[in-house]
């Protein structure tokens, strides 16, 4: 019986979830209300209040999910022995991530220009993905004079904006076109500051 009403539960708390992701993506995360998600989700509030403190708890539940899919993707191996593939691979993944919780990433980006818990959020997840890329950049910058870390925070940043824009879209083939553009750009602009020695 136990595990029922934890099946239960966490049903409960997703469809939440989902309905806040509605509302924030639809109404932006400042107008949006505890009410509106429970109208969304169809319970009480009572029920919104068993599972969450606030919708700011709503959101990190929603944050918790796309930061986990982050950090697989600079958990997975970056190998190969064709560099701009691997970028590209990289890269494409990246805005894979972005593209399937966009709505969520616009959220995020317009709470945290309101609330510092979501700015510190956004900064350690950035601040991951910005030190791996650092790590592999490390070895082709060593000896130029450039800093692996601020090549690497304006490579994601290029990455991250473009996807959190919305520019990538559903269509496979535009897709497609962007990650090769941004490998490309990566590629063109490491091998010029790997020239600086």
């Amino acid at each position: 019986m136990g595990s029922n009403r934890t099946s239960r539960g966490e049903r409960t708390a997703a469809r939440l979830r989902e309905a806040a992701r509605a509302v924030f993506a639809d109404r932006g995360y400042a107008v949006a209300r505890v009410e509106d998600v429970v109208a969304e989700a169809g319970v009480s509030h009572g029920t919104f209040y068993t599972y969450y403190e606030n919708k700011a708890a709503v959101l990190d539940a929603l944050i918790d999910a796309t930061a986990a899919d982050l950090q697989a993707v600079v958990d997975e191996p970056w190998e190969g022995t064709d560099t701009g593939r691997t970028i590209e691979t990289v890269i494409a993944r990246f805005i894979e991530v972005f593209s399937q919780h966009a709505d969520v990433m616009r959220v995020w980006l317009e709470a945290s220009a309101q609330e510092p818990h979501f700015r510190r959020r956004l900064r350690d997840v950035r601040t991951g993905y910005v030190h791996r890329v650092a790590d592999q950049l490390a070895p082709s910058l060593h000896r130029t004079g450039h800093d692996p870390a601020v090549a690497a925070a304006a490579l994601v940043a290029m990455v991250e904006g473009y996807a959190t824009e919305g520019m990538t879209g559903d269509d496979p083939a535009r897709r497609a076109s962007v990650v090769r553009t941004l490998a490309s750009l990566w590629f063109g602009g490491l091998l010029r500051l790997a020239e600086d020695s």
